[in-house]
């Protein structure tokens, strides 16, 4: 049998590309999210000081579509306390709308390098389990986040993950947005008064605050 020559190799693999892009566009943005899992890698950044006690940290995960478009993955993890504090999923048509929209606001916020993919799911993961122990569920639009991170493989990183605080309690950084005395009132049930520490505004000042050590 003869084999194909290289101009019909060509034409079929020129064919197979024209095919892609009308495959996207049929999707709906969940299609598309649940397929960007498989797409090039475009970047994955972590917030520089993850490592440090009671840090809130940024997570952004972004691929690349064999027709431009860009799909994030994007996570808030609390590691002292709270886990998956925010998550969502987003889908941009160009690179540059991403840059624009997305990837300067979190860059602007806090200082971010390139990290392993893998990495970043294992703080994903962790931050989740140990949150789940003291009774606090991630948002639940981590979910979609995660579509983007498609077959990652935490088990793969041997890196601690860096979770409560130095001495080993549970870690409470008050946020903007936190309910204070809820998430203070559940600690204390399950941990009782001095089985975890806190850093929490006093007063309603978001400028003063209280560290119990």
């Amino acid at each position: 049998m003869a084999k194909p020559s290289a101009k019909r190799r060509q034409k079929a693999r020129q064919r197979k590309k024209k095919r892609i892009p009308s495959i996207l566009r049929a999707l709906s943005p969940r299609g598309l999210l649940r397929a960007s899992g498989n797409w090039p890698l475009h970047e994955c950044l972590l917030a520089k000081e993850w490592q440090e006690e009671g840090a809130i940290i940024q997570i952004l995960v972004a691929r690349r579509s064999p027709t431009g478009q860009i799909a994030t993955g994007t996570f808030l993890v609390d590691l002292g306390c709270l886990g998956v504090k925010s998550a969502f999923a987003s889908l941009f048509d160009t690179r540059r709308e991403y840059e624009q929209k997305l990837r300067a606001g979190m860059m602007a916020r806090q200082e971010m390098i390139k990290a392993d993919l893998n990495l970043v799911a294992k703080i994903v993961r962790e931050g989740i389990a140990y949150a789940d122990e003291l009774g606090f569920k991630p948002d639940p639009d981590y979910r979609d986040a995660m579509l983007v991170l498609g077959d990652t493989d935490p088990d793969a990183c041997d890196v601690p993950i860096p979770l409560g605080s130095k001495d080993g309690k549970p870690f409470f950084v008050a946020g903007p947005y936190d309910n204070v005395d809820r998430i203070m009132a559940k600690l204390t049930r399950k941990l009782g008064p001095d089985g975890f520490t806190y850093l929490v505004p006093i007063s309603g000042d978001e400028e003063v605050f209280l560290l119990d050590e």
